[in-house]
């Protein structure tokens, strides 16, 4: 199974963005995204909509469901 983390890191790796470069693009701090693709902080309803909004991705499909 697909974890959200796994899901970020390939969405992002696929467009080509860096991790801070990510984390500008959606107005979060520029460890923000490092902190999700390890696992160590998970994303918040509003950071979860925001990752959505910008690779036009459902939230299941985030989850890997």
């Amino acid at each position: 199974m697909v974890t959200m983390a796994q899901r970020i890191e390939e969405l992002r790796t696929e467009r080509g963005l860096s991790r801070p470069g990510l984390a500008a693009a959606l107005g979060l701090p520029k460890n923000a995204i490092e902190k999700f693709e390890t696992g160590r902080q998970s994303p918040t309803k509003e950071q979860v909509q925001a990752l959505e909004d910008y690779f036009a991705v459902s939230v299941f499909y985030l989850r890997g469901e």
